[in-house]
């Protein structure tokens, strides 16, 4: 660390400019129009001497990015074609600013959501107290604070708190991040929880971003922009260079398309953000679980954000990168710090892609951790070689101790997977109460059945029940669909690019608001009174969680074929459902919507999601069938069930996923003799007779 020349930082308010003038010495400096940061130049004159000119030249290319998503946005011809770059060149700062103040004087909508910010810490009170002091100047009314003492030595940071009235005080004395920060997500009264560290100081305006970020209903997480507080020391240059929390002054969508596109070589969820400045919809710890405590800070090394991102993703939903929401984070100083972080970095980065890869069983996972990890050291040996001492050389066998020592974690602790925690709306357990405002959300999930949906549309809106509201999941359809939907402005509809069946419906739920829900496939319809016999079924059964009818099928020709009566089952039916699917068709299930803060589809399976959730409720609360034909389904050649194979081996797995929460001699005979049944059923001809 010898002969190192510090960095000043530099903050240019580009509202206040009237010069460019090039600062002296190493220098990190930040390009801002008020509250927005637009860029950073690295000014080193060691490595390169910078004049007026130059300096122009860098600031334009590197405002260039931010600007561009601006003007794209806004869509002024007359901003389009404004030379801004002139305006820099030629020291014209008037009209600059101008430009400027028009670009960015747009309003935005603020939402109104409340957050909870949790932050964790242990063993750091002056750090926790600076930090605490600008949150709670960044923070409106009804956002709270939580502190989670993290298995602390002594009570100093409870003193701390116990004079900040608007903070909350948790203790946790299991050490770990990931474990302290599920505490914070356990503990939060807000549906939005944000997250950051007690070496952080987010900006007075940082809440307020936060809570923006969550305007898309498919937006389940968000991160922002993360700036070094100072650059004193060798060790915080090399970190800021390069492993830096800087993802850029653009916003970014991280969707499905996104996992999609780098699926084959192992998702680089890193590239989202950082744990100190990220938050989340509290609804997504209920749909994918919580972090995964192997993947702590005392355990694997770290990665329990972006294995939970890659959750997040993996499952169909949005990540919000906003660099408007940022905050500034004291990087470690010494050169022991360095090391160890930088070893717990990839430490957890291969155990993560292990946990990925042992949830999903993507490939591309193994692919990183197995070959690209080695080929990236071994490329990076050979530029040692060839150009000589590098700054960031100084780094590699601790990063490439840390992959070993993850890949030896991983093998010891694979099986040590969380427990996920059940917690059920107590509103369950009451009887339902059904009048004549109850809402029913049916929620219609498409891909590519453009001849269909239409007539699964018209048969929910010409129900004899009709407070009613539909929504639309079109996933990813290629044919007519969406024209198809442009016919009905009162549906509500969500495009997703191929998320899965079960991943579709789930967002259908995050969108929903009415007291009871209804799946329908867009092949498939509704009798005109089927809504209407399930909710007159639920007045009589009022402690169900769930109400199902039977069904009519339908061959690609519209005949009628010959169907088995359905059967009566009441309350505890947890047995019969192991023995089979006697429900048979999703579309006769009306839920209630408060099953949809506990259960959810499951995106791992390729296929009986609907079999899996009922099984699921029906093993913890009473459920209801009757006899009554509520929708027709429709038998075709695209219909995923005609896949016999498949449609069994995803039976037998949630059947077998059933088996450590057997509780009974009954209950294992049934599974057992379910088992056989799904055997016999998809290795048989089907034999089916038309109705004359």
């Amino acid at each position: 660390m010898n002969n190192f020349q510090s960095y000043q930082i530099i903050h240019f308010a580009l509202e206040n400019c009237n010069n460019w003038n090039v600062p002296q010495g190493n220098t990190l400096l930040y390009f801002w129009w008020h509250e927005k940061a637009l860029a950073h130049i690295w000014l080193e004159p060691e490595k390169e001497w910078v004049d007026s000119t130059s300096f122009k030249k860098k600031l334009i290319e590197a405002i260039q990015p931010a600007i561009s998503q601006s003007l794209h946005r806004q869509n002024k011809q007359d901003l389009t074609s404004f030379n801004w770059q002139k305006c820099v060149n030629d020291d014209n700062f008037n009209e600059l600013i101008s430009f400027l103040n028009e670009l960015y004087n747009t309003s935005r909508i603020q939402l109104k959501e409340n957050i909870s910010v949790v932050v964790c810490t242990r063993n750091r009170t002056e750090a926790l107290r600076n930090c605490l002091a600008a949150i709670e100047e960044s923070v409106t009314e009804g956002d709270e604070i939580i502190v989670v003492d993290n298995a602390p030595s002594d009570n100093f940071t409870e003193l701390v708190v116990a004079n900040l009235p608007k903070v909350r005080y948790i203790k946790e004395p299991r050490k770990g991040l990931d474990i302290a920060r599920n505490t914070g997500a356990m503990a939060a009264r807000n549906q939005i929880i944000a997250y950051t560290d007690d070496d952080v100081l987010v900006s007075k305006t940082w809440a307020n971003e936060i809570r923006n970020c969550f305007e898309d209903k498919l937006t389940m997480a968000a991160t922002g922009l993360i700036i070094p507080e100072t650059l004193t020391t060798k060790t915080q240059y090399i970190f800021e260079r390069y492993w830096g929390f800087n993802r850029g002054y653009c916003e970014k969508i991280f969707d499905h398309q996104y996992f999609m596109n780098h699926i084959d070589y192992g998702v680089p969820v890193w590239e989202i953000g950082a744990g100190a400045n990220m938050a989340f919809r509290k609804s997504i710890f209920d749909l994918v679980g919580y972090f995964d405590e192997r993947l702590d800070a005392g355990a694997s090394g770290c990665s329990g954000d972006s294995e939970f991102w890659y959750r997040i993703l993996a499952e169909g939903w949005n990540i919000f990168y906003q660099p408007d929401a940022y905050v500034y984070h004291h990087h470690r100083t010494s050169e022991k710090d360095l090391q160890q972080q930088l070893f717990s970095y990839m430490r957890g980065q291969v155990s993560s892609l292990l946990v990925q890869y042992e949830t999903y069983g993507h490939v591309g996972n193994l692919k990183r951790a197995m070959k690209h990890l080695p080929n990236y050291y071994f490329y990076r040996f050979k530029n040692r070689l060839l150009q000589g001492k590098t700054e960031d050389f100084t780094t590699i066998f601790t990063e490439i101790k840390g992959c070993i020592s993850g890949l030896r974690y991983y093998r010891q602790h694979k099986e040590k997977r969380n427990i996920p925690f059940l917690k059920i709306d107590q509103s369950l357990y009451n009887p339902v109460i059904i009048n004549d405002y109850s809402l029913v959300s049916v929620i219609i999930t498409a891909y590519n059945y453009g001849e269909f949906i239409e007539q699964a549309i018209k048969s929910v809106l010409n129900q004899t029940y009709q407070n009613i509201e539909i929504i639309v999941v079109d996933d990813g359809s290629a044919d007519n669909t969406s024209t198809i939907l442009s016919k009905y402005p009162q549906v509500k509809k969500i495009h997703t690019n191929r998320v899965g069946l079960a991943a579709a419906r789930n967002m259908g739920t995050q969108l929903s608001k009415g007291d009871f829900l209804l799946f329908l496939d867009a092949d498939d319809y509704l009798l005109p009174d089927g809504i209407e016999q399930n909710l007159k079924h639920f007045k009589q059964f009022p402690n169900a969680a769930y109400v199902s009818g039977a069904h009519l099928k339908q061959d690609e020709n519209e005949n009628y074929l010959q169907v088995n009566p359905s059967l009566y089952k009441e309350g505890d039916v947890y047995a019969a459902l192991l023995q089979g699917n006697y429900i048979g068709m999703e579309a006769t299930v009306l839920y209630r919507k408060e099953l949809f803060f506990t259960f959810h589809f499951e995106p791992k399976l390729a296929a009986c999601e609907d079999y899996d959730i009922n099984l699921r409720i029906a093993r913890h609360l009473p459920v209801y069938s009757h006899r009554e034909f509520v929708a027709v389904y429709r038998i075709h050649k695209k219909n995923m069930s005609s896949d016999n194979s498949k449609m069994l081996q995803a039976a037998t797995k949630v059947l077998q996923q059933q088996i450590p929460y057997l509780n009974s001699q009954n209950e294992n005979e049934a599974l057992h003799a379910g088992l056989e049944n799904w055997k016999k059923y998809y290795t048989q001809p089907l034999k089916t007779t038309v109705l004359q």
